[in-house]
Order: structure tokens, then sequence, then C-alpha cells
């Protein structure tokens, strides 16, 4: 039978185009955390690009300084004003510092968190990361050794340290991620707690004493409280006790 030009402008039936929505809605399920993960892949590894920028800004800055560390204040403006650094007119956080080595500003903020995340840590006046003045956090002090074989050896005073007195600069942490933390399902934990949500779902980017930087995995266990993990906690010391 010969079809007419009419019968190819036959619309859709409803039946039709409902089947059509639903085979759009379920391929939309499928790709869009797909996409999702591809784009925080591609966010993480802006970031380790961002931190590798930093180590390399610190390598120069030590090969500056008799292979010491940059004597910060604090862990951050977030932590501490540094009112007597600022008096001075002298360099008090780890962005300052490296300022003559690192000229592009948006290298100090993770592509996954940026300026306007709020930074949940002490300082009133620090409301957001972008008051911070980085969304990194410099290993100012280590925590003390909290387990294992080397527990109970003291925190560790980081800036200003000699490269050379620090026994395995490779595992030595200077830099990483904030928020550094990720929380954790258990009996008592609420969830959904935006202070215990990390810069990466799977762990940080990490900036070491010899200056290389890598990403480091979250290894999904509790250890200073039971809702959340805490790579400061875990890590600020590797490298620094013996």
């Amino acid at each position: 039978m010969r079809r007419t030009f009419r019968d190819y402008l036959r619309a859709f039936t409803l039946i039709e185009l409902l089947v059509v929505i639903a085979i759009i809605a379920i391929l939309a399920a499928i790709l869009f955390p797909v996409f999702a993960q591809a784009r925080e892949k591609a966010r993480t590894a802006g970031c380790l690009s961002n931190e590798k920028q930093i180590g390399v800004a610190l390598q120069m800055y030590v090969q500056d300084y008799d292979e010491h560390l940059p004597s910060t204040c604090s862990w951050g403006r977030a932590w501490d004003e540094c009112a007597a650094f600022q008096k001075a007119g002298s360099p008090a956080w780890i962005q300052q510092f490296l300022d003559p080595y690192v000229k592009n500003e948006g290298v100090w903020y993770c592509p996954s968190v940026g300026k306007s995340h709020a930074c949940n840590v002490g300082n009133a006046k620090v409301k957001t990361f972008g008051d911070n003045g980085t969304s990194y956090i410099w290993n100012h002090e280590t925590q003390p050794v909290p387990y294992g074989p080397l527990k109970g050896r003291p925190r560790v005073l980081v800036h200003g340290l000699a490269l050379a007195a620090i026994p395995r600069p490779a595992e030595a942490p200077v830099l990483w991620d904030m928020p550094y933390w990720q929380e954790l399902a258990g009996q008592g934990c609420k969830g959904g707690d935006p202070r215990y949500q990390g810069a990466h779902a799977k762990g940080v980017n990490v900036v070491y004493a010899d200056t290389h930087a890598k990403f480091s995995h979250f290894h999904g266990q509790a250890t200073m409280d039971k809702c959340f993990e805490d790579w400061w906690f875990d890590h600020s010391w590797e490298g620094y006790a013996e």
C-alpha cells in the first residue's frame, strides 16, 4: 500500500510520548551521576595542580632561606589573627610567605571548594575561605602521635623548621585541603552536617616537605570522633616523629 504525505505527518499518541519521556528520564538518571563524578575528578585534578604549583613555590622559598620552612604564626588566618606579626609588618600566613613565588591568587583555592565556602574553625571574623585567604591549611604544628608504635611522641612545631630536621620529608605533610574531614555512618551520628563534608569525597590533596604533591585517601575509620574522620589528627605527624 502506498503511503501518502499525510501519513508521515501523523502525531505521536499520548502513550508514545510518555514512553519517550520515560526513556529520557532513565537516561538522565544514569548519566547525571556519571557527569557529576567526571566533574569532581576534574576539579580534584585542578586542585592537585594548584598544590603542585604551591610545592614548586615552597621549593624556591626553602632554597632562598637556607633550607628552612616558612616561619608562619599559625595554620591560617582562621585560627589566629597574628596581631603581633601584622603590627610588625611581617608575613604571617603561608600565602604571604610564598607571595613572591605565587602570583596567581586562584592557586590558593581548591576548585571543589572556592572562596565562598564556610570556614568553621573558630575565628569569628573569618567566615569563609575567602576571608581566610586560602582553602588550604598549612601544617603549622602537628598533632601528637595518637596511636601506633610511635604513640605518645610530642607534637612538632613545623614553622621555621629546617628540612634537615625532618626525619622523612617525603612523608611529612606541610599543606593540604580544607575541609579535611569526612563524615562517617554510625550510631548517634546525625549525618548531613556540612562541617564534616570534605573538599573531595575520598581524601585530600597534600603537599609534603620534599615539595611533591599527591592525593591521600581517607581510610574510612573513626579515630578521634566516632562520626567523622579527621585527616590532620591521623596524618599531620607522619614523617616528623621518629
